[in-house]
């Protein structure tokens, strides 16, 4: 969704500069977004709470609210499809496996 959402508004995106939170990042919060999108999905209150009032420091109530949203929503479709047992078509699966590895997804354990 993300590579997709930059095409459409005419961005280049680097998912390797996503993982990183680093150089050519074009958000003053990227650091900041990551810690609390890895704190939320790792269930650690203390953790959540921390990333998320920095987060709100530096990028405001309203774009915290938007982030915490958009973390729940790709939980519950992960949960949604899941239940569903839901299978992607092997072309799928090809395309969102090296968009993981850019991104560093493949390299985070599973809670399962």
């Amino acid at each position: 969704m993300l590579s997709w959402s930059g095409t459409e508004q005419g961005l280049e995106v680097d998912l390797k500069n996503v993982r990183n939170a680093s150089g050519g990042v074009d958000v003053s919060f990227a650091r900041e977004l990551v810690d609390f999108a890895t704190a939320a999905t790792e269930f650690d209150l203390a953790a959540l709470t921390v990333a998320r009032n920095k987060l709100m420091k530096l990028a405001g109530l309203a774009a915290t609210v938007d982030v915490a949203a958009v973390i729940a929503n790709f939980e519950m479709m992960t949960r949604l499809a899941d239940s569903t047992g839901a299978r992607m078509q092997t072309e799928v699966v090809a395309d969102r496996l090296a968009v993981a590895t850019a991104m560093g997804v493949d390299d985070v354990v599973s809670r399962r």
